[in-house]
C-alpha cells in the first residue's frame, strides 16, 4: 500500500498547491543580468525590465551590508493575482517571487519612492540571509548538496527571518514599513494597553491580533534598536555567527556574541524604554467618541446609511469577513459574507455593491465587482480586476482598476461598461476614489515616485485640484455632504490622524481634526453634518465609533513634515552613492523560457529503511521543480543487500497545460514474509516484487468558498513471488508461480465548502466530499476483474455559543466496497491523525485512516467491506497564545472534543469461500467497534512557525473489545485533526 498512499499524496498535494502557484502555461520570457534570471511573460515587461535594475542595486546595496549569496538567483515577476505579495527560498536553488500588484489597498506598505524596488529589496534580503553558510554546514553542503536540512539560518524563527528582510528594506531604501507609521502604531497600542507580546509569543501561528503580522512588526523593530544601539555592523555579524553554529536553533549563543546581549535582554530593554515613553503619552481621543465595534481585530471602510446606521466591513474572528450594519446605539447585524473587506456602498435601489477577490482559474486571483440584492450574490465582472468601489446617488460606480504592475482609475456604468478615466503609468499609482455628493466630482489618492496627494477630478478624469502632498502616507479620504470639505487621514505627523481640507478656499485649508495616541484613520461626516464616524486602532485590533465633529486642532502644515519613527536616526539609512535612478529599465534581450537549468538535482539525501529480518536497506532520495513549476519530480532509490533487492520509485507531474495536472508515478518494491509447509518445521521466505506505473489526469477548481478536483487515468501493476529456497515455489499454490499483470482505471473526484473563520477550532457551516474508484483487470482487459470504491462525508454545523470560538457539530461517515476477487482489504480500527514534517524527511505522527475507530487496535479488522461514523462536539476553551521561555512551542488555541464513533471491517460468507480470493483468511464474523471519548486538542506552533495540533485523548470501547484485543481505555497522543 506504500505506493498507492504515496502516489496520491503527491497527486492531491500537487493540485492543492496549483491554486497557488505561478501559471506554469504562459508564454515565460528570461532576461539576464550580472547576478539574476529575470523571468516574466510580456504583459509584465516593462516592469520586469524595471525590476532587473532594482535587483541589481538592492544586491550592490546588501552586498555591502551581508556576505553575497552563492551563484545566479531566478527573480520572477508575475501579475496572476491581484494583491501585493512576494516570496524567497534558498532550495532547491536561490528563488525570488515577486506578484506585479502594487501595495495600494495595505495602507501599511504605501511608503514607498518605487513599489517594486522595496519588495525586490525585501525577498533579496532573505537570499543573502538563507543562502549564507559556513562551516559544518558547507561542508555538508558539499557532499549533499543544497540539501533543505543543510541551511542553518533556515532554522530560525520567522520573526528573524521577516524582522531581519524588514530592516533591511527600510535601511537600504529610506521608506519602507519602518520608515511609516504602521509597525510603531501596533507596538504603541500594545504598550498602552500593556500588551506587548513577549518574544516567546511571536509566532506566524497565533491567533491574537494582530496575527502572523507580529513577526514582521516586532521581529523590524527589534533589530532597528539593535541596530541604532549597538551598531549596524553588529547584525551582520549575527547573520555570520548564525551561519556557522552547529546549534542555530539557539539563538541566545549568536545573539550574545553578535550584539553583546541575548536577543531576550534586548527585547524586554526595547519593551521597556516603549513602556516608558506611552507612559507619558496622553492616549487621546476624539471628544464624545462611542465605541460601536466592541469586538475589535478588522472593522473598515465605515458608509453611513441616513444619520443613524453604518455599513462596514468587518471580521471578527469567530465569523469569516462579512459586511455589517450598526446602528449608532450600537446594534449589529450580518449583511452578507465577503472574501475579503472591501467598502460596501448602498445603491439606490438599496442594494450594495461591492468588490471582492476570487479565483478565475486555479492560477488567476482577480478582484471583481457584485452586487448584494435581496440577500443574493450578482457578479458584476469578471477578471475586470476592480476594487475599491464607490456609487453615485444614479449608481454610476467609480473603482480601482489593477494594469500590470500599477492601478488607473475607471468609471462603471450602471450596464457594466468599464471607462478608464486616468492613465496606467509604473509610477503613478491611484487608489481610494469617492464621488461628491453630487457626482460631480471625484476624489482619489495619487501616488507617485514616493509622493502622496489627494486630487479632485471631474467625471472624465480632468485634474480641478489637489492638495496635502506629503512623503507621508495619506488614505481614506471622504466628502462632507455639501461637497465643500474633504475629510482623510494622514500619517504627516507620525501616526495616523483625521484632517479636514476645504476644497471652497484656495489655496485649499487644511485642519487636523484629532491627536490620539495610537491612530485614527477612515472619517465619514454623517449626512446631517452633525457626527463624525472613524476608526480607532487599539491593541485588539479596529474599532468604528462616532461623535460629535471636532472644531479643528489648528491648521496643518500641507507640506511634508513625516516624522518617522527613526526621524532623528542618522545612522538608520545606508544607500551606496552611483545607483542607477529609480524607474531606471533594463534594455537587454529577452530569450524563451527554459526551465532545464533549474531542473537538475541540487541536492540529494540518504534514506536507511531497517526491518527485523530483512536488514537494512540504504539508498537516496532527491528531486526538484524549473522556476514557474511547470515541471516536478522527485525520485528515490533503496538497495537491501541481505536482500539483493532494489526498490525504487518516481513521480513526475508535468504542468505545462495549465489543466489538466500531468502525473506520472512508476515503482518497484519488495515485500517478505514468512511461512511454513504443512508437515515440515522449516521457515521459508516468501519475496513478491510490485512494479507500478500509472499515469493521471487532475483538474482542480479552487475558489475563495469552495473547493473541487477530479482526477482520472490509468494504471498497470504487475506482481510477481519467489521462495527460499526456490524449489518451495514448486510446492505451493499455482498463484504464486505466475506473474500476475492487472491493468486498472482509476478516479477521484472532491468537493468542499466548509468555512474556516480566523479563530476556529474546527471547519464549520460545510460539508466536504470525497470519491476514489478503481477498476481493475487480471491477464489484461480481456481477464477477470474488480472493482472497489470508497467515499467519505463531513459535515459541519457552528454553534453560537460563549467561547472565543464557535462551538462545532462535526459528522463524519465512510463506508467502502470491493468485490470478491479483490486483491486489496480495506481495514478498521486504530486512531486517525496526521504527519507532519518536523525537517524534510523527517516526520512525525500518525496516519489519516479512512475506517479507523479510536480506542481499538489498528487495522483490527480487515475485509472487502468496511464502514465507520463519527460523531464530535467541539467545544472551545482557552486561547492563550502563550510561548514559555526555553520552550521552543507556542501555545495558540485550546479545544475539547466529545465523540462516539463506530465502524467495521469484514467480508461477506460468500466470498470467504472464493478460491484464490483475499479472503480466505480473513474471518466473516468481524464484530462491530464502538468506542466513545474524549479529546484535548492544542493548537501549537513547533519551534514558533510550525503548524501543529496536538491531540490528546482517551477512548473507551463500548462493544466486542475482547474479540479484536482492545483494551478497557486507550490513552493516546497524535497531531492532526482526527476529521
Amino acid at each position: 500500500m506504500r505506493k498507492v498512499l504515496v502516489a496520491a499524496a503527491l497527486i492531491l498535494g500537487a493540485a492543492q498547491r496549483a491554486g497557488a502557484q505561478l501559471p506554469p502555461n504562459e508564454d515565460w520570457r528570461t532576461l539576464r543580468t550580472r547576478h539574476f534570471r529575470i523571468h516574466f511573460t510580456p504583459a509584465v515587461e516593462e516592469e520586469a525590465r524595471r525590476a532587473a535594475v532594482n535587483a541589481e542595486r538592492a544586491y550592490t546595496e546588501l552586498a555591502s551590508e551581508l556576505v553575497p549569496p552563492r551563484g545566479t538567483i531566478d527573480l520572477v515577476v508575475s501579475d496572476n493575482v491581484d494583491f501585493v505579495n512576494g516570496y524567497a527560498t534558498p532550495f532547491p536553488s536561490n528563488r525570488i517571487v515577486v506578484y506585479a500588484h502594487p501595495p495600494t489597498d495595505a495602507s501599511g506598505l504605501r511608503n514607498y519612492q518605487d513599489w517594486n524596488a522595496l519588495v525586490v529589496t525585501h525577498e533579496l534580503t532573505h537570499i543573502f540571509h538563507l543562502d549564507r553558510t559556513r562551516g559544518i554546514w558547507r561542508v555538508g553542503q558539499a557532499v549533499f548538496g543544497r540539501n533543505p536540512l543543510l541551511f542553518p539560518n533556515s532554522y530560525e524563527p520567522s520573526w528573524v527571518v521577516e524582522g531581519l528582510a524588514v530592516y533591511y528594506e527600510s535601511r537600504l531604501t529610506g521608506v519602507g514599513r519602518l520608515e511609516s507609521g504602521e509597525h510603531s502604531m501596533i507596538a504603541r497600542a500594545a504598550a498602552l494597553a500593556d500588551r506587548l507580546p513577549t518574544l516567546q509569543e511571536l509566532s506566524p501561528e497565533t491567533s491574537r491580533f494582530p496575527g502572523g503580522e507580529v513577526v514582521y512588526v516586532y521581529g523590524s523593530l527589534l533589530f532597528d534598536y539593535l541596530s541604532r544601539t549597538r551598531g549596524p555592523q553588529s547584525v551582520r555579524d549575527f547573520v555570520e555567527r548564525g551561519a556557522i553554529t552547529p546549534f542555530p536553533f539557539v539563538l541566545t549563543w549568536t545573539s550574545r556574541r553578535a550584539f553583546g546581549e541575548s536577543f531576550q535582554a534586548a527585547w524586554n530593554q526595547w519593551r521597556d524604554s516603549l513602556v516608558r515613553e506611552m507612559r507619558t503619552t496622553s492616549p487621546g481621543s476624539m471628544p464624545a467618541w462611542r465605541d460601536l465595534t466592541p469586538a475589535g481585530r478588522v472593522a473598515l471602510f465605515p458608509r453611513w446609511l441616513g444619520d443613524t446606521a453604518i455599513l462596514y466591513a468587518g471580521a471578527s474572528g469567530r465569523e469569516v469577513p462579512a459586511a455589517y450594519e450598526v446602528t449608532t446605539g450600537g446594534s449589529r447585524r450580518n449583511v452578507g459574507r465577503r472574501n475579503g473587506t472591501s467598502p460596501n456602498v448602498k445603491l439606490p435601489d438599496g442594494s450594495i455593491i461591492f468588490s471582492q477577490p476570487d479565483y478565475l482559474d486555479p492560477y488567476h486571483v482577480r478582484e471583481d465587482l457584485y452586487v448584494q440584492r435581496h440577500g443574493h450574490e450578482i457578479r458584476l465582472t469578471r477578471g475586470a480586476r476592480l476594487s475599491s468601489p464607490d456609487a453615485t446617488r444614479e449608481g454610476e460606480v467609480i473603482a480601482v482598476q489593477a494594469a500590470a504592475g500599477t492601478t488607473r482609475l475607471a468609471r462603471v456604468s450602471s450596464t457594466g461598461q468599464i471607462t478608464p478615466i486616468t492613465a496606467a503609468a509604473l509610477d503613478t499609482q491611484w487608489m481610494a476614489p469617492r464621488w461628491s455628493p453630487d457626482g460631480s466630482r471625484i476624489v482619489a489618492i495619487e501616488q507617485s515616485r514616493g509622493v502622496s496627494q489627494f486630487v479632485i477630478l471631474d467625471r472624465d478624469g480632468h485634474r480641478l485640484n489637489s492638495f496635502g502632498a506629503s512623503r507621508a502616507i495619506n488614505s481614506y479620504p471622504s466628502w462632507s455632504s455639501d461637497g465643500r470639505t474633504v475629510f482623510f487621514s494622514s500619517e504627516r505627523t507620525g501616526t495616523p490622524q483625521i484632517f479636514a481640507a476645504d476644497i471652497s478656499k484656495e489655496p485649499v485649508a487644511i485642519a487636523r481634526l484629532s491627536d490620539v495616541g495610537t491612530g485614527l484613520f477612515s472619517p465619514e461626516l454623517s449626512p446631517d453634518r452633525r457626527t463624525l464616524a472613524s476608526v480607532l486602532f487599539l491593541a485588539d485590533g479596529d474599532h468604528i465609533g462616532v461623535g460629535p465633529l471636532p472644531p479643528g486642532l489648528g491648521a496643518a502644515d500641507a507640506g511634508d513634515t513625516r516624522p518617522g519613527y527613526r526621524a532623528n536616526c542618522a545612522s538608520c539609512v545606508s544607500i551606496p552613492a552611483g545607483l542607477p535612478p529609480a524607474g531606471t529599465i533594463d534594455t537587454s534581450r529577452a530569450t524563451r523560457y527554459s526551465p532545464w537549468r533549474s531542473l537538475v538535482p541540487r541536492y540529494w539525501q540518504p534514506v536507511i529503511e531497517s526491518g527485523t529480518w530483512e536488514g537494512t536497506s540504504f539508498g537516496a532520495t532527491t528531486g526538484g521543480y524549473d522556476i514557474v513549476d511547470r515541471h516536478n519530480y522527485t525520485a528515490e532509490l533503496l538497495r537491501n543487500n541481505h536482500l539483493d533487492e532494489n526498490s525504487a520509485w518516481f513521480w513526475y507531474r508535468y504542468a505545462g497545460l495549465g489543466l489538466p495536472l500531468l502525473d506520472v508515478y512508476a515503482a518497484q518494491e519488495y515485500s517478505n514474509s514468512e511461512f511454513t509447509l504443512q508437515g515440515s518445521p522449516a521457515i521459508m521466505a516468501l519475496k513478491e516484487r510490485d512494479r507500478t506505473a500509472s499515469l493521471q489526469a487532475t483538474f482542480v477548481r479552487p475558489r475563495y468558498r469552495t473547493y473541487s478536483l477530479l482526477s482520472f487515468g490509468g494504471e498497470l501493476e504487475t506482481f510477481s513471488y519467489a521462495t527460499s529456497p526456490d524449489t518451495v515455489l514448486r510446492l505451493v499454490s499455482s498463484f504464486f508461480s505466475r506473474t500476475h499483470t492487472l491493468p486498472s482505471l482509476i478516479a477521484s473526484a472532491g468537493w468542499s465548502n466548509a468555512r474556516r473563520p480566523e479563530l476556529s477550532i474546527s471547519p464549520e457551516d460545510g460539508l466536504s466530499i470525497s470519491l476514489n474508484a478503481r477498476q481493475r483487470w487480471e491477464r489484461g482487459t480481456a481477464g477477470q476483474s474488480t472493482r472497489n470504491a470508497v467515499g467519505v462525508t463531513s459535515l459541519y454545523k457552528s454553534l453560537d455559543l460563549p467561547g472565543f470560538a464557535h462551538h462545532v457539530l462535526a459528522l463524519r461517515a465512510a463506508g467502502g466496497i470491493a468485490d470478491e476477487r479483490s486483491l486489496d482489504l480495506f481495514s478498521a480500527g486504530g486512531i486517525s491523525g496526521t504527519s507532519i514534517d518536523v525537517f524534510p524527511g523527517i516526520s512525525a505522527g500518525q496516519a489519516r485512516r479512512t475506517f479507523g475507530v479510536r480506542g481499538y487496535p489498528t487495522s483490527a479488522e480487515r475485509g472487502i467491506r468496511a464502514y465507520s461514523a463519527a460523531l464530535e462536539y467541539r467545544a472551545p476553551l482557552t486561547n492563550p497564545s502563550r510561548g514559555i521561555r526555553f520552550i521552543p512551542v507556542f501555545f495558540d488555541k485550546t479545544s475539547v472534543s466529545l465523540f462516539g464513533e463506530t465502524g467495521r471491517a469484514f467480508c461477506p460468507a460468500g466470498a470467504a469461500a472464493l478460491e484464490g480470493g483475499v479472503c480466505e483468511l480473513v474471518g466473516t464474523t468481524n464484530p462491530v467497534m464502538t468506542s466513545v471519548g474524549a479529546e484535548l486538542n492544542i493548537d501549537t506552533g513547533i519551534q514558533l512557525d510550525l503548524p501543529a495540533r496536538l491531540r490528546f485523548g482517551i477512548a473507551f470501547p463500548l462493544a466486542n473489545r475482547e474479540q479484536v484485543g482492545a483494551a478497557a481505555a486507550q490513552l493516546y497522543g497524535t497531531f492532526g485533526a482526527s476529521f
